[in-house]
């Protein structure tokens, strides 16, 4: 009797211990495994991050690079001694004056920005104020300077509005001449110049405080490139050109068309009572 006393203790003891063995193998496990998910989500994140702020400075490095030919324009134009201009008239400069203040607007992808900003969960998981704060103040600064870029731009884009629209108002007998004469204009073509530096130092600006984010999350720039490559390698497609005439539909025959239509047939027994 004794010893099938002590047999049931020890199987007892036994489905104890591997029952609570397998208690903390499982909450182990489990931990273990939203740690490692943790990780992985918090490093996607900053990668997604940081490639969105590596990707404004490449858009801006395309638009400087453009920039800098529109202000290989703008001085050359603004040194042709104006009465050079009043002879020439407007036939072999018009296009180019016109041209040389298409500099295109700055519209960049908030999709990170929003996802990083608008999920305290997101914050959490980042475990790094120092970082998100830095990612923020890069967010900020992308803003500020898309709204600041605009506003040049559309500036400039539009200091021979008046010109154009009212060129009695203006001394000079062509419309590049009055242009050039004007000194707001000339004031602009001068800021295409400021405008290409300005941008020159923001993307230094930007790509210094980036790196600063890898720096604080461990990440290296080796990655973050890879990553924003990979990003634009989806985009890398040939745009199909469509053509409005292939969407026309045949043109509805009238007597189809007062068979189909209710109002038509009762008109159509108006028409006949009458």
């Amino acid at each position: 009797m004794a010893t099938e006393k002590k047999s049931w203790v020890k199987d007892l003891l036994v489905a104890f211990a591997a029952t609570t063995l397998s208690i903390i193998l499982t909450f182990g496990t489990t931990g273990i495994v939203n740690r490692v998910r943790q990780k992985q989500e918090r490093k996607l994140t900053a990668l997604m991050v940081m490639s969105s702020i590596e990707q404004f400075a490449r858009d801006l490095e395309e638009i400087e690079a453009f920039t800098a030919q529109q202000d290989s324009v703008a001085t050359w134009l603004l040194n042709l001694p104006i009465e050079d201009v009043a002879r020439l008239g407007d036939e072999p400069l018009i296009d180019t004056f016109n041209d040389v203040f298409e500099l295109g607007v700055l519209n960049h992808d908030r999709t990170a920005e929003m996802i990083f900003s608008s999920h305290i969960d997101t914050w959490k998981n980042m475990g790094n104020f120092k970082f998100i704060d830095n990612v923020g103040w890069c967010f900020s600064s992308m803003n500020s300077l898309e709204e600041d870029y605009n506003q040049r731009v559309l500036k400039i884009a539009f200091s021979s509005e008046d010109i154009k629209v009212h060129p009695a108002n203006y001394p000079g007998n062509s419309k590049v001449e009055k242009f050039l004469r004007n000194d707001e204009v000339r004031s602009c073509l001068k800021n295409i110049h400021y405008l290409r530096r300005t941008l020159r130092y923001q993307i230094a600006n930007i790509r210094m405080e980036n790196r600063n984010n890898m720096r604080l999350i461990g990440i290296s720039e080796k990655e973050v490139m890879a990553f924003t490559d990979n990003l634009g390698a989806a985009d890398d497609y040939e745009d199909e050109i469509l053509n409005p005439n292939d969407f026309d539909s045949p043109a509805i025959e009238v007597d189809s068309l007062n068979a189909k239509l209710p109002i038509a047939c009762q008109i159509d027994s108006l028409l006949r009572v009458k």
